[in-house]
């Protein structure tokens, strides 16, 4: 089984930040398919408003992933050198710093992690607008309970963004979501209950 990687706590529900933005295009970097580069992180965010204790995963917004060095930990012990932990200093008046109870360190999470598993042919997909090349470009239709992927394979990563994959000459892209196997969506789910959402992704195939 795989699940979409949806931290269940959003920047402004139990927590609020303070203004902050990425120092580079990161959205252009996941259009691409390619990591984020690590100097587009800021070095710190601020906690301005907080109801209970910071998450151990959350979003800072909804494209940009926050864990803990305890998730940090886990991820690391499941998927080595599938993720990459760009460390984030988390401040806050020590009214609201008390309120927290934060963690040691915290990490932006950037996924290293690339693999090609959907099963286009056997989906509904969307098309693109025309380009200049030739090429025929598609992507997946948003709802991720109809997606169909292969079983995981020796060497895929348990944690990535979708690789393209070219047929002829169309092209086909889903590469905005972050996609965890079950084993890991479990142990993290386990260790940090009612953080993760179940958004379970379609029947696998064979």
């Amino acid at each position: 089984m795989v699940y979409k990687f949806d931290p269940a706590y959003v920047n402004g529900t139990v927590f609020t930040l303070g203004d902050w933005d990425t120092l580079g295009d990161h959205l252009e970097a996941r259009r691409a398919n390619e990591p984020i580069p690590a100097s587009y992180f800021p070095q710190s965010l601020t906690v301005i408003k907080a109801t209970q204790a910071l998450p151990d995963i959350f979003h800072a917004s909804r494209a940009i992933i926050v864990v803990s060095e305890r998730a940090r930990g886990l991820i690391e012990k499941q998927a080595p050198g599938q993720v990459e932990f760009i460390p984030v200093a988390i401040h806050a008046d020590p009214d609201i710093a008390r309120r927290l109870r934060l963690a040691n360190a915290y990490y932006f999470v950037n996924v290293l992690g690339r693999a090609q598993r959907f099963q286009w042919l056997e989906m509904q997909v969307r098309p693109f607008q025309a380009s200049e090349d030739g090429i025929q470009r598609f992507g997946a239709k948003d709802d991720y309970r109809e997606w169909n992927l292969r079983k995981i394979q020796p060497g895929d990563p348990v944690i990535w963004c979708e690789s393209w994959w070219r047929f002829s000459n169309k092209e086909y892209r889903r590469n905005v979501d972050v996609l965890v196997e079950d084993v890991l969506w479990r142990a993290i789910s386990k260790a940090f209950p009612g953080q993760l959402n179940a958004l379970r992704v379609g029947t696998s195939v064979t």
